[in-house]
Formats: C-alpha cells, sequence, structure tokens
C-alpha cells in the first residue's frame, strides 16, 4: 500500500511539474505565408496561375559580383497572362532602401501583357518620376526576405503614367 502511495504522489508531483512547465514555454507562432502585393493604378496585383515555373520566387546570389538579387511575379486571368513584375538589383547584400534611376543598378520591370506597355526602368523610352525598394528582412542562412516598393514611371509612347503603389512582399524557403 505504501509504495502505490509514494507512485501515486509522484505521478501527481511529475503531472503538475508538467503543467507548470508548459505555461511558461512562449506560443508557437507559425510563419507567415509567401505573399507579394501591390496596386498597379489603383488596381490589386498578386501572383497567380502557372506557366510551368513558379508564379511567384526569389533568387539571390551575394557571391556574384556586388550581390544578385530578383524577385520574379506574374498573374493570371484565366488563360490570359496578365502581368508580369521583376524587381532586382546587381549590388544588394543587406537590409536598407534602395532606389530606382536609369544610372543605378536597382531595377523595376513591368510587362504588362494585356496592352504591350512594357516599363523597363533602365530603358531610353521610360521616365522614373519616383521608386525605391527596400528590404527589412535580408536573411540569407533562413532564406527570408520581407519589404516594401513603389514606383511611379511614364513612356514617351503613349502608354498611361504606371503607379504601383502599396508594395509589400516576403519570402520563406
Amino acid at each position: 500500500m505504501k509504495n502505490n502511495i509514494v507512485i501515486l504522489l509522484y505521478l501527481l508531483f511529475a503531472w503538475l511539474s508538467m503543467g507548470s512547465s508548459c505555461k511558461d514555454k512562449e506560443p508557437v507562432t507559425p510563419a507567415p505565408k509567401n505573399y507579394f502585393t501591390c496596386k498597379i493604378n489603383g488596381v490589386e496585383y498578386k501572383p497567380s496561375g502557372y506557366n510551368g515555373t513558379p508564379n511567384y520566387i526569389i533568387d539571390v546570389d551575394p557571391t556574384y559580383g556586388d550581390g544578385v538579387f530578383a524577385i520574379r511575379t506574374y498573374n493570371y486571368i484565366g488563360d490570359t497572362k496578365r502581368f508580369s513584375i521583376i524587381i532586382g538589383s546587381d549590388s544588394l547584400k543587406n537590409v536598407g532602401t534602395y532606389y530606382l534611376s536609369k544610372e543605378a543598378r536597382h531595377r523595376l520591370f513591368l510587362f504588362n501583357h494585356s496592352n504591350g506597355c512594357d516599363y523597363l526602368s533602365n530603358r531610353q523610352d521610360v521616365s522614373i518620376i519616383s521608386g525605391y525598394f527596400s528590404f527589412d528582412t535580408y536573411d540569407l542562412e533562413n532564406f527570408i526576405f520581407s519589404g516594401q516598393f513603389e514606383a511611379v514611371m511614364a513612356k514617351t509612347d503613349g502608354c498611361d503614367t504606371l503607379r504601383i503603389t502599396e508594395g509589400k512582399f516576403y519570402y520563406r524557403q
């Protein structure tokens, strides 16, 4: 009988100590899902569809040159490809804000597959009124990247002025 009481007290003590240790642990929060979103001239854009390649991917190689980084996205409406957006740099290795200019090494390309108005920030027929992308997270070890971007660009060939606003991205491989 004494052995049963000792065993019962031991189990009760073990159960109570397990309960208190669980309370001390911080809750595990799931990692956010990958996202890329912005507004193109006021209309929401998100990657969608599948053409044999991912509709949202990040390529990074900090060992090549001054650090190569590219975000590539596209979206479809039904079977029709609508937009492709590429944000990239050949000199990016860290968090910070990177401004678009023809002379800079930071680029933003938007291909409008519906009307053929393509905005490539390094082209002579495109004027960059304003534009940047910034990184809040640049974590190569865990392959996590996050930040914001915006751009206003005009073309000399009659296309409307491009306004990309409220751009945000998060990517974790």
